[in-house]
């Protein structure tokens, strides 16, 4: 079984077949969505390049890929994939090396020119005030990937935190998951890594409801024009206590909801 794949956003799904047709199985589930999924054996872990101009990155110790193709949305070809990787290629790794493993994969993505993407309704923070924000009011807010946590503070990172980028109309998801039964810091635990790629068009879908989605440029404006209230109050309250925040920090611009 090959060992390595190239990935790219709105690849039409029958050339991403035709690459990749040793690896790839199609599932169709639910009715609607086609989804082409590669798997490897952790002893021969797969390798991938996300194929995306300057902005491109390589995956390493992969033991699966999903890639997704909507009907709604069949002429945007693969609109998502999902990646899941060991930091390491063994099933155990200390938790210290864990951290420094997955700390590189988000110096590697910055070096690829990703930018920091924080949701639109979150306050703009940074390093390590922005992983207290997290950790005590909202752990689906995206972490600082240019901030390192100390051991301390990696050991109480929950599993499935995020630390979200964007670059070029795509948009990156990354997060890990730990064994529960396997905390202690002394001892070797086992962890996964996710990655989450998205095109533009997907990740703003996901602003709207299931039933929305086949109209969801003529929605997606109302579903936005609360966030920035939610942020300046949020920033507001931080400010008073004292917390810095980014000022220099920008949304990217939205998709073109004309086309």
């Amino acid at each position: 079984m090959e060992s390595k794949i190239n990935l790219k956003i709105n690849e039409s799904s029958t050339d991403f077949v035709r690459r990749n047709s040793s690896l790839i199985k199609v599932v169709n589930r639910p009715p609607g969505v086609n989804f082409y999924v590669a798997r490897w054996d952790q002893k021969k872990p797969g390798t991938a390049t996300f194929d995306h101009g300057k902005n491109s990155f390589s995956i390493e110790n992969i033991l699966s890929i999903t890639a997704v193709e909507d009907s709604l949305s069949s002429q945007e070809g693969l609109v998502k994939f999902n990646v899941n990787a060991a930091p390491a290629a063994t099933d155990l790794i200390g938790h210290d090396e864990a951290r420094k493993k997955f700390i590189s994969v988000l110096l590697n993505i910055r070096k690829a020119g990703w930018n920091i993407f924080i949701d639109e309704g979150d306050p703009r923070l940074r390093g390590q005030a922005m992983l207290n924000f997290a950790l005590s009011e909202s752990s689906s807010s995206s972490l600082d990937a240019d901030y390192e946590p100390t051991f301390a503070e990696w050991m109480s990172t929950r599993s499935n935190m995020l630390w979200q980028f964007y670059a070029n109309r795509v948009y990156l998801t990354v997060s890990f998951s730990r064994e529960p039964t396997l905390l202690d810091p002394q001892k070797p635990g086992a962890y996964l890594i996710s990655f989450t790629i998205e095109s533009e068009n997907e990740h703003y879908r996901g602003y709207v409801t299931p039933n929305q989605r086949a109209k969801w440029k003529s929605v997606l404006p109302s579903q936005l024009q609360y966030l920035p209230g939610m942020r300046e109050k949020k920033e507001d309250e931080l400010r008073a206590k004292g917390i810095r925040i980014d000022e220099t920090y920008q949304n990217p611009p939205l998709p073109n909801l004309n086309e």
